[in-house]
C-alpha cells in the first residue's frame, strides 16, 4: 500500500518553474530570511517551499545559510554563493 500521496495526486508540481527559480535567485543578492523569501514568492506552505526551493538550491550550492551550524536559528538567512552570483550573470544575459 502507498503510505503517502504522490505530488501529482494532490495536484501540485514538485519541480518549480525556471522563471520562479530565477526570480528567487535574483532576490537573494542580499541575505534574506525564510519569511522574506516566502513572502516574495507569495507562498504560504513552509514545508513545500523548503522542499521545492530551499533544499534544492542549498544542495546545488547556489544558496547558503548565514548560520550553517544552526540551521533552525531564528537569525538564519539565505544568501547566494559564488556559484549563485555567477548564475545571476547568466540569468541577466538570457533576459
Amino acid at each position: 500500500t502507498k503510505l503517502a500521496l504522490s505530488w501529482h495526486q494532490v495536484g501540485t508540481q514538485l519541480a518549480p518553474s525556471v522563471e520562479n527559480v530565477d526570480k528567487l535567485i535574483l532576490f537573494c543578492t542580499e541575505a534574506r530570511s525564510f519569511a522574506e523569501l516566502m513572502s516574495f514568492m507569495d507562498v504560504t506552505d513552509r514545508t513545500k517551499f523548503r522542499r521545492k526551493y530551499i533544499h534544492p538550491l542549498l544542495k546545488t550550492g547556489i544558496l547558503e545559510q548565514t548560520v550553517p551550524d544552526k540551521p533552525n536559528s531564528r537569525n538564519q538567512k539565505y544568501q547566494l554563493t559564488a556559484i549563485g552570483l555567477e548564475l545571476i550573470n547568466v540569468i541577466d544575459n538570457n533576459s
